[in-house]
Formats: structure tokens, sequence, C-alpha cells
């Protein structure tokens, strides 16, 4: 049985991992990546529809209160390879960013590729060495370190890495074994979910509005002791449900209602925050117009179909005269227009999901190194941890400095 014995293993070759490679070898470590597919970062390569948002120009505090309810966890993290330090690391190894929001930092020609072109051609630099479309079958402690076995042997090595990712987008390699090691190496892991993933609903009229982009939606869950939980943004409907940035970063928070109550209700604004009082005020100067349809007349407001449908959410014909229109029927069409009800049923699961919610319990971790504090010489970083944020550079910013710290580690 083969066998070689660098200083440190990286299991998993995705953005955490690469980091941490390039960190501990930067240390004068010998490193070896351990990656079941056969090429590295095949989820990177997807980030951000392809353009691969990094990072987010938030204050670390700021960007620590976004994470709920384990963001300070993130602390010396951020504090060795966040924000300005992050761009200043891809700048050293060829890939120049730019933030053109004035939040989101980006590539500077908007391609993962070449993100993962510069982290692979600083790992050669580096002395990296990978196994690529190694699966690894079991991990265990032994007296001087670790013990990895795979197909074609063991490995062994005093400090071991798990970057293994999660469940999230399972076509880029995700499997989700890292659990498995960490269990089997005395840490318990919290229960999983899909985030960032899009959700089906009970109704089915959001199926007819797929041809717009509703700005600025407001969606908050209808259940009253979790009422604080919404959030606003971009909102597209689908033929099973919606989808969106508000959805992504919402279903973060929904998935796991999901499983505690079966179904979820969630009201939404879609009219950039008109409320109740607006509508009223709207109505009364519609109803001065005798031809005035009611379609006619919120579809200024909201795309046709969306109008079309919200009148039949709320039981009146859509071709109705607004100044036939009884004032009861008003209030109930204006209660649907300002707080739209859906029902959240499921999401459409890991396949879509962009992160998993859930992991290696944080306590058991040591923050500052990112070590086990259950075994010595074992150190966590990325989507294996119970730790994951909303859409805008939040996820490959930790993965990136918790890759980093783990690799910095003695």
């Amino acid at each position: 049985m083969e066998s070689t014995q660098p200083d440190v293993i990286v299991i998993g070759g995705g953005a955490s991992g690469m980091v941490a490679a390039i960190s501990a070898a930067r240390l004068g470590k010998r490193v070896l990546i351990c990656e079941q597919s056969r090429s590295l970062g095949i989820k990177l390569l997807a980030s951000g529809g392809e353009r691969c948002n990094l990072s987010n120009t938030l204050s670390m505090d700021d960007f620590m209160e976004r994470i709920r309810p384990h963001g300070r966890f993130m602390g010396p993290a951020l504090d060795r390879l966040g924000g300005d330090k992050l761009r200043e690391f891809f700048h050293d190894i060829g890939q120049p960013t730019v933030v053109l929001d004035g939040f989101r930092v980006w590539p500077e020609n908007r391609k993962s590729k070449s993100v993962l072109a510069a982290l692979i051609a600083e790992l050669d630099r580096a002395g990296v060495d990978a196994a690529l479309g190694c699966r690894i079958e079991d991990v265990r402690a032994t007296d001087g370190g670790f013990a990895i076995e795979h197909s074609g042997g063991v490995f062994q090595t005093k400090q071991l890495i798990l970057a293994t990712g999660g469940l999230a987008l399972p076509k880029s390699g995700a499997s989700g074994q890292g659990y498995s090691f960490a269990e089997a190496l005395g840490h318990r892991c919290t229960p999983r979910f899909p985030a960032g993933v899009p959700l089906v609903t009970t109704e089915t009229w959001p199926a007819h509005c797929t041809a717009h982009t509703i700005g600025k939606a407001f969606l908050q869950v209808a259940i009253p002791k979790h009422k604080r939980i919404s959030a606003t943004g971009d909102l597209i409907f689908t033929k099973l449900g919606i989808r969106g940035p508000v959805v992504l970063d919402l279903s973060r928070e929904i998935s796991p209602l999901l499983q505690k109550y079966g179904q979820v209700p969630i009201e939404m604004n879609l009219c950039r925050g008109k409320n109740q009082e607006d509508w009223q005020q709207l109505f009364k100067t519609w109803r001065r117009e005798p031809a005035a349809r009611v379609v006619d007349r919120i579809s200024e407001q909201l795309p046709l179909e969306l109008a079309e449908s919200l009148c039949e959410v709320a039981g009146i014909p859509a071709s109705t005269m607004i100044h036939k229109l009884p004032g009861q029927d008003r209030e109930s069409l204006i209660r649907v227009l300002t707080r739209t009800p859906l029902t959240i049923t499921g999401t459409t699961g890991y396949d879509g999901a962009f992160v998993t919610r859930g992991g290696v319990q944080l306590k058991d971790v040591r923050p500052e190194t990112m070590e086990s504090k259950q075994q010595p010489g074992l150190y966590f970083c990325g989507e294996v941890l119970d730790i994951d944020g909303p859409c805008g550079g939040f996820n490959l910013q930790w993965a990136f400095a918790s890759g980093w710290l783990a690799g910095s580690g003695e």
C-alpha cells in the first residue's frame, strides 16, 4: 500500500481548501490537496453567475452583523484576510479586483475562471501537490497525526484541514462527506439545510408571472413568532414558486422552518413599499375616471400579468370598473397588494442551492486558529462549518478568510 507524508493534507480543493493550502505552503510546509473531483475549484467556477463575487465593502463589524447568529466567530479570520487584505491577496497573485456598485467586490474581468486560474497558478508556485480524483474512504487520528485512507492507499500527515464543503450544488462534487469525517474525529454537527435556494409554493399563479423581475420586493415570514425574518431585494417568479436574490437570502431562514412546520406562510409587498394609505389615495384618484378598469390602473404600478394574478388572489374580476368596485372589495384588493400571501412548501433542494446551512458545531472549534478543540492538529474552514451568509460575497469571503487562517496553523 503506497504512502506519503506531507506536513499538511487539505481534504477539499474548493475555494477554502486552495487558500488554506497556499497559506500553509507559504510557511514552508509540504502540502497535499486531496480532491475527489478531476479538477479543482468546480463550485468556484459557478459562483456569482460565473462572475465570482469575491467579497464586499462592508466594515468587519457590519459584515459579521449580517451573519446571524454566528457572525462574531468570523472575527479572527476576517482580520487576517478580510476586505482590503483579500483584495491585496488577489492582486498579488495576478487577479486584480474591482467594485462597480459600491458594494460587491468582483474580479476585474468579472470571470470566475480567471480567479480559479490565478489560485491554481499560485498553488503551483508554492509547490502544493494535488491528488485529483482522490476519493477519501476513512479518516482517523493516529499517535503521530492522522491517517487518510483512499482507494490507492494511505496518506499520513501531522496536520489535517477539512475543507470539504457542504451539500450544496452536488454537481460540483459536494457530497457532505466532511461531516462524517468530523464526527469520526470527535466533532458534532448541527442539522443541515439547503440555503441560497429557490422556494416552492402551493399557489400556482407565480407561474404566470415569470417574465418579470420585481425590484425592491419585501418578503416577511407570516408566522407570528418568526416575523423578524424578512428581506428586501429583487424577486423572480418561477413555474414552481419564487427565486431571485431576496428569496435566496430568505431561504436560509425558511429551510429550517419548513422542517419544523411543514409549510411556511409569507407576505410580500411587491409595489416598492406602497402601503395601504398610498393605495387608498390612488384608488380615490382613479375613481374619477369612469372608464378605468381595475387591472389597467394596477398595471401602471406592476407588470400586467402580476396585476391580473393579484386581482384573482383578491377574488375580484380584473375587468371590473374602478368606479363600480365596492368598498369592501377595494379594501380586500389593497390588502393583497400590500401583503400578498404565499405559502412556501419546500425548496428546490441542494441541486439548486448555493450554500449549506448547518455543519460542524462552532463551539468545538477555536476561532483564533480554526483548530479543533477535540483533536490537536485538525483544522476546519469554509462551508463544512455551521456558518453561512446571504448573497453578496459573504460566503466566498468566509471561505477565503477561514481557509487562510486554517492554513496558518502550527
